[in-house]
């Protein structure tokens, strides 16, 4: 079988992974694990920056295309900073309004109204893409979707030249990398990339999780949500380890813990308690082989990769060789909410230079910040 058929068929897998734990993953990960939403919390900030540079500093009016969208969380953040209440129908206004004194940062922008003309994305699990659909409805922002606010079904590797107006901003985040079937899938990634934005002369910006960082955070993230992805393979016994349980971490472990133990309650799929209490050790061998490669592997279908420093580095040099890509360790900006990811960014026509100085970083051809 040749790479391209195991790709294939390796896609096929995650799909169907993604399909069955959407609903899990919305409430567990994404508004969940405070390691991750404060992850999330500063790729949001600083896009934030980036994208207000573009519209002030450049005058650029902005397409924004998430890549690996997954439930839409950056097509709800943005919709609502772009939405006056006065453009919607009252019940739809009222749900937004609703929504905003839950969370101020979504106040309506007009600078973001006027300069960010669409947010789009794609991902390849269609209930993942229901999910966000359904979250705008919510919001009172569905009158936006398939006009301002779109959402494609397909692959991220098949990316076609995006046009040059309004500007694109081409970005995969929340270690999508990870999880898109191995080191081939990420180069693969790192090529639709760079075809997306180049003849447009637009930015392309991926977000993932080192490998340095496995000890301190992976295995700790996922120890706290094996409802999620399922039990790691370096907790032990494995007797509830199938597709017939669910096992619920009792609380959320954070980075850095050094507690070797996790406490879970087991339910069947009906939700129904099996056991209380039951507790999984680390098995010391399979945790230095996680640590060694990143990868990260359940008894289930589920798995991801977390990337060296390096090998993002080297991927950039060879998919995007350009005298303005960028490889940031996001402890640089930030020590606390920064300290497990990487970005790299492709700037294809220099428009972030002024930016990247402030931030005090140099492009990739000159040494990585």
């Amino acid at each position: 079988m040749c790479l391209t058929d195991i790709l294939q068929d390796t896609c096929a897998r995650d799909q169907r992974v993604w399909d069955a734990c959407a609903s899990v993953y919305e409430d567990r990960i994404v508004g969940g694990h405070p390691d991750v939403t404060a992850y999330e919390g500063f790729e949001e900030d600083l896009l934030d920056r980036v994208l207000l540079y573009l519209a002030r500093e450049r005058k650029k009016r902005l397409c924004l295309y998430d890549v690996g969208c997954g439930s839409g969380r950056l097509h709800l953040r943005y919709a609502m900073k772009t939405t006056s209440v006065a453009q919607l129908k009252p019940a739809d206004a009222q749900l937004l309004e609703r929504a905003r004194r839950k969370n101020p940062a979504f106040a309506y922008d007009p600078l973001w109204a006027e300069q960010l003309v669409s947010v789009g994305g794609v991902d390849f699990s269609t209930q993942m893409l229901e999910l966000a659909r359904a979250k705008l409805r919510k919001n009172g922002l569905g009158s936006l979707l398939d006009h301002k606010i779109f959402f494609d079904h397909g692959s991220a590797f098949d990316l076609q030249p995006m046009e040059g107006e309004p500007f694109p901003v081409a970005i995969s985040v929340c270690n999508s990398i990870g999880v898109m079937q191995g080191p081939e899938g990420a180069t693969k990634l790192f090529k639709a990339m760079r075809r997306a934005v180049e003849s447009a002369g637009g930015i392309a910006i991926i977000s993932g999780y080192r490998r340095e960082a496995v000890a301190t955070f992976a295995l700790c993230n996922y120890e706290s949500t094996m409802d999620v992805s399922g039990q790691p393979r370096w907790l032990i016994p494995d007797k509830y380890a199938t597709s017939h349980y669910v096992q619920v971490p009792r609380a959320y472990k954070r980075a850095h813990s050094t507690d070797e133990c996790v406490v879970v309650d087991v339910r069947d799929t009906d939700g129904n308690i099996v056991k209380e209490g039951h507790v999984l050790t680390r098995d010391n061998d399979a945790v230095r082989e996680t640590v060694a490669t990143g990868h990260i592997r359940t008894h289930t279908a589920y798995t991801s990769h977390w990337y060296a420093f390096d090998v993002f580095e080297e991927w950039i040099a060879k998919h995007w060789p350009s005298s303005n890509a960028y490889h940031i360790a996001g402890k640089d900006l930030d020590a606390l909410r920064g300290e497990p990811m990487q970005m790299a960014i492709l700037d294809t026509n220099g428009e972030l230079k002024g930016l990247m100085q402030r931030w005090g970083c140099m492009p990739e051809r000159n040494g990585a910040t």
